[in-house]
């Protein structure tokens, strides 16, 4: 029996499209807990923060500089290894083609960049509010 096959081309194509929707997603949500963020700083100015909004900060505070150490070393691990991939892309395939498959490479690593932005920023949004 005859399958179809996948052509690697769209198979990658395909990938990039589901990476760059996941940029767009991330950066919808970083805008709806920076609004959050921008009303408690409003709060803050007009002194009336709550205890829970204390609390809120000091929770999220604590969780997101844990994982802005976490975004930072994948940040630098995962960098070497595009690196890699692109190299063996470049040998396997031809110049066309490579070119076609460095795309999700580049998404993914465009992705990887906002996210570690966004975990920084709002790290340190967070840390101004807690002052």
């Amino acid at each position: 029996m005859d399958e179809m096959k996948l052509p690697l081309e769209l198979l990658s194509a395909g990938l990039s499209i589901i990476i760059v929707i996941a940029i767009f997603i991330k950066v919808f949500q970083y805008k709806q807990k920076l609004d959050v963020l921008k009303e408690m700083d409003r709060r803050k100015d007009m002194l009336k923060l709550t205890k829970e909004d204390k609390e809120y900060i000091d929770l999220n505070l604590k969780e997101y500089s844990e994982k802005l150490v976490k975004v930072e070393g994948l940040t630098r691990l995962l960098f070497p290894i595009f690196i890699t991939i692109g190299a063996i892309l470049f040998l396997l395939f031809s110049f066309e083609e490579t070119l076609i498959h460095l795309n999700v490479i580049i998404v993914a690593y465009i992705y990887l960049q906002i996210h570690r932005i966004h975990t920084r920023n709002y790290t340190k949004f967070l840390e101004e509010l807690s002052k």
